[in-house]
Parts: C-alpha cells; structure tokens; sequence
C-alpha cells in the first residue's frame, strides 16, 4: 500500500521545490483538517504520521501547512488553497504543544490531531469510541 502523506512542493521561478507542508489523503471521503505548524515541527510531526499503522484508513484529508507558508503572497496562497481544498475544521494548537524545547511536543500534536480527527468522524475503530 502507498503512503497516504504526500509533500505540498510549490515550483518556484529557479525550477527547485519549496515545501510548504504535508497532505495526508484518506482513502475515503470525509472532512479536510487543517493544522498549521512552524516549520521545523510541521515537518516532524509529518514524519511521525507517516509511522502510524494503515495512515491511508483515514476519512477525509488533513494538512499540515508550515505556519510561514500562509500569507507570504498571494499566489502561494491560492495554490495551497487548491491543493488542500475547503477547509472543514483548522486546529489550532497552543505553544506549549509545538515548542520546540519539549520532547514530547510531537506526540502532544499527533495526539491532538488524532482526537481531533476522531471527533471529525475521520477515525474509527477499536479504541476509538462511538461518536454521539
């Protein structure tokens, strides 16, 4: 099975890619969940995901956008708005789960994400109680 995580790589004019975050791409329909992270911790939180058993089982979609990414111009931002698609719910995190100096600021994000999805309905099965 192919990973369900993919790269958001915007070509620049100078023909390299700048990578403006992470799509993870369920296998069936649902909502799309948008978490914006700062860059480096966008990219580790990504890279964990990426371990996480039948990742592809998903409902919906969830972005990872590096914080930076949003809003550094116009046409960066329309391109992301396309690849990404209409935005259900954005996830907002506190510092302390994204500081950098915590060494469980990772799993604190990927736990928050996967609660958050649950609560989307983008997950279920055992472990995961029933949506009310």
């Amino acid at each position: 099975m192919q990973k369900a995580l993919r790269p958001l790589l915007r070509p620049d004019t100078a023909g390299s890619h700048e990578k403006l975050g992470y799509l993870i791409d369920g296998a069936y329909s649902g909502p799309t969940l948008l978490i914006p992270l700062p860059r480096g911790h966008a990219t580790k939180v990504a890279e964990a995901m990426q371990r996480i058993p039948r990742l592809g089982n998903f409902r919906g979609r969830v972005a990872i956008v590096n914080i930076g990414a949003v809003g550094a111009d116009a046409a960066q931002d329309d391109w992301l708005r396309n690849q990404i698609g209409t935005v259900d719910e954005t996830l907002y995190l506190t510092k302390a789960k994204i500081d950098g100096q915590n060494p469980h600021a990772v799993q604190k994000t990927i736990a928050a994400i996967l609660g958050k999805a649950t609560e989307l309905g983008m997950i279920s099965g055992r472990g995961v109680l029933p949506q009310r």
